[in-house]
């Protein structure tokens, strides 16, 4: 049978803050068996929220509760892909929280937008912010897909021109230390991240089963959670 280019899912993804400076990676708040994460923030004075500008392949859901916007993983069809669902969770959670959901197809190369703003409080200090992916999915850690296979399949990216990858560094063999970081000034400034895909790697077709479109068999996850951290320090410097 033809191999299919199926979808591929990075599952739920939660960015939030918390109430307390932290300086460092802070715990995942949850995660479980399906695949879906959430991250928090360390409490840095900083909110997270659904972005003002999404991108063109990018849907919001402000003040969603805790179920509308949610993607029918089942129900999709090849030519509603790639399709990006970020949608504002904090009326439910403890501080504020966005969730996003992702659906790619294997063999893409392409950045899906802005997903997320970052907006400083701190009317003092600047804030350096970065992602980590620190639980990869069990197509990596049981499959044929290396740890910088998925690195690079999901890459939150930064900047206006140079488009930084803010997500751990896709060389990366044992560290999940992002590769850059955003910088948020002080007094209220806001930063935009975005999402890129690349999901070209020959393993990431070879790991999806053939079959009909919307099989669960047909999906897999590469990312299990992810966790934001935040400074004060330029960690270039």
């Amino acid at each position: 049978m033809k191999r299919r280019t199926v979808i591929t899912a990075i599952g739920t993804l939660a960015v939030g803050t918390g109430t307390v400076l932290g300086t460092g990676a802070t715990e995942v708040l949850s995660s479980n068996e399906d695949g879906s994460f959430r991250v928090v923030s360390p409490g840095a004075d900083i909110s997270i929220t659904v972005p003002d500008n999404p991108g063109n392949d990018v849907t919001t859901f402000p003040d969603a509760g805790t179920s509308d916007g949610n993607i029918d993983f089942e129900a999709l069809e090849p030519d509603e892909l790639p399709k990006v669902h970020v949608i504002d969770r904090s009326s439910t959670l403890t501080g504020d929280m966005v969730e996003i959901q992702v659906a790619v197809e294997a063999d893409q190369n392409k950045n899906l937008g802005n997903i997320l703003d970052i907006t400083n409080n701190n009317a003092d200090d600047d804030y350096y912010v970065g992602f980590e992916f620190t639980t990869l999915g069990t197509a990596v850690t049981d499959g044929g897909i290396t740890k910088q296979e998925a690195y690079t399949a999901f890459q939150f990216k930064h900047g206006d021109s140079t488009k930084q990858t803010v997500s751990t560094d896709t060389s990366s063999i044992d560290s999940t230390e992002p590769a850059n970081y955003v910088m948020v000034s002080s007094g209220t400034g806001t930063e935009s991240v975005e999402l890129a895909v690349d999901t070209t790697a020959s393993s990431i077709e070879d790991a999806l089963s053939p079959g009909d479109f919307g099989n669960n068999g047909e999906s897999i996850t590469l990312i299990d959670e992810v966790t934001a951290v935040a400074t004060q320090d330029d960690p270039s410097a």
